[in-house]
């Protein structure tokens, strides 16, 4: 970890790296799926995702 004092860091880096923790998807993504649809997240703000930016 970078900042070694500071135990959230490495906590977080170590939880982040596990399988389990990798592949858990968020409540609304699991109900969505549940009822058979499709569902795809995108980040908040990304320019290459914009098309508006393309202009």
């Amino acid at each position: 970890c970078k900042h070694a004092d500071n135990a959230y860091c490495c906590a977080q880096a170590l939880l982040s790296s596990q399988p389990n923790f990798q592949t858990q998807k968020c409540q609304l993504q699991e109900s969505i799926k549940g009822v058979g649809h499709q569902v795809i997240f995108y980040p908040v703000f990304h320019f290459e995702l914009n098309f508006i930016e393309y202009f």
